[in-house]
């Protein structure tokens, strides 16, 4: 792998191009959880039109973010903490950090896909993100950009957002209409909705049992997810340095001998597939005891999803956090031992269960644990988010510059499925894991006997 800097300007804060009213808008009972305190970033590749001359991207698209936040000005305000441990966005018209830079690599030199080399020189310097312990999001700027130019007059596109203010669907949105706008549009063919209200708990609230399994309303200051039970738990024990992420890509190939070892009448999705199969591994490399539980937490998009018919429905434009969270649960002995097809029916059951009552049974609880010390007592969950619709190329059209790729430029504690082209030209998921370093090894092994060959897991750095 190449080894590179980014020659970054100092950051500057860009405000909306006009004014814009200044105001307090209260955020959803999702919005403001505390999970959602955290940055999260992500980096996008786009080659070079030789057809056009003398533009320069990082000037083309400050000026496009800036005409941007005028549709999305609650981007350009603050957060601020009320009491009751609420968030609230002041729009002050403040700011979104930009920072321009310069880096002495081609668009070859990074390859296809994840992962990417020195990918961290993409994204603005000093944003403490998710996974480093709390993170500070009051009073500080909601959104990073950093456009980096290559010497082969492609470029990079790294952001950073605080997941209160937008989910994935919801920044890909706010991406896409800068994209428009840099081309020239008048104005983004989506119209931005705030309406958080329609995330609000109900009074009282009425969690629905089992919404989440071991939820335990009684004791909101000690744990809300989890299971008390953190021993011999190598994800909590293991210290950070020891702790490495991974990348997995499964092609054609890799999917087709999975789908081997399912009953030719059971359908899924390959979302569903390679869910159910990365559980199962990821709980058997991780050497959690046979009489042990462990969980899988599914991000779904609830917007558009057929299940989950909210009412009133999610409307178009909506870009806070709009995702639910159904779990599933199983003993290690019970996912690890039986057929491939059994936690593929856990998958998909906590799928169907995605309806309008668990999502409203979701933000109850949610909003009745804010303020809770700890909410994850064990990460013998897995979480994982479907994120191979997003990003594509479409959705990001400059007109004078074409998206080639992208990813994540560090791994979390959450997996993604994401979609990409391997150096055949052939469809990809490429998923990102955090592991402990001594079980990486095992989970290739396990991998390899289901895909019947060596299975070659990348290193992130």
């Amino acid at each position: 792998m190449v080894h590179f800097r980014a020659r970054r300007s100092a950051p500057e804060l860009v405000a909306p191009a006009r004014p814009t009213p200044h105001e307090a808008k209260t955020l959803s009972d999702i919005d403001d959880f505390s999970e959602c305190r955290y940055y999260a970033s992500a980096i996008d590749f786009f080659s070079h039109d030789p057809t056009v001359d003398n533009l320069h991207p990082a000037r083309s698209i400050v000026a496009a973010l800036a005409e941007a936040l005028v549709y999305y000005h609650p981007i350009a305000g603050r957060l601020r903490e009320i009491p009751g441990g609420k968030l609230v966005v002041d729009c002050t018209g403040e700011g979104v950090v930009f920072v321009e830079a310069d880096a002495d690599v081609s668009l070859e030199e990074l390859g296809g896909q994840p992962p990417y080399p020195c990918a961290e020189e993409f994204v603005c310097a000093g944003v403490v993100e998710g996974g480093s312990g709390a993170v500070v999001v009051v009073g500080r700027p909601l959104f990073y950009m950093q456009v980096t130019r290559l010497k082969d007059g492609a470029f990079v596109l790294g952001f950073q957002v605080c997941h209160v203010i937008a989910d994935a669907a919801g920044v890909t949105q706010f991406i896409g209409a800068i994209a428009e706008l840099a081309r020239g549009e008048a104005h983004p063919s989506v119209s931005p909705v705030w309406e958080r209200e329609i995330f609000k708990a109900r009074d009282p609230p009425r969690v629905r049992h089992g919404v989440y399994p071991a939820y335990d309303p009684s004791s909101p200051s000690r744990t809300v997810l989890g299971d008390h039970d953190d021993v011999d738990d190598p994800m909590l024990s293991t210290p950070t340095e020891e702790m490495v992420g991974r990348y997995l890509r499964f092609g054609p190939k890799e999917v087709a001998a999975l789908r081997m070892h399912l009953d030719a009448a059971q359908p899924c999705t390959t979302f569903e597939l390679l869910t159910a199969f990365l559980w199962r591994c990821r709980t058997a490399a991780l050497g959690y005891r046979s009489w042990q539980r462990v969980r899988l937490v599914l991000r779904v998009d609830a917007r558009g999803n057929r299940r989950c018919k909210l009412d009133p429905p999610i409307p178009r434009g909506y870009y806070g956090n709009a995702v639910l969270r159904p779990m599933a649960e199983a003993g290690v002995e019970d996912l690890c031992s039986r057929p491939l097809g059994h936690a593929v029916g856990l998958v998909r059951k906590a799928k169907l269960c995605a309806t309008e009552e668990h999502f409203r049974s979701m933000v109850d609880m949610m909003a009745s644990a804010r303020m809770a010390e700890r909410l994850v007592a064990s990460r013998r969950v897995f979480h994982v988010s479907d994120l191979t619709r997003l990003g594509q190329a479409d959705k990001f059209n400059f007109g004078w510059a074409r998206r080639v790729g992208g990813g994540l430029p560090r791994i979390g504690i959450s997996s993604f499925l994401m979609a990409c082209k391997n150096e055949h030209g052939e469809d990809t998921i490429v998923v990102p894991m955090l592991l402990p370093r001594h079980a990486t090894e095992r989970l290739a092994k396990e991998i390899s006997m289901w895909v019947g060959d060596k299975f070659v897991i990348r290193s992130s750095m």
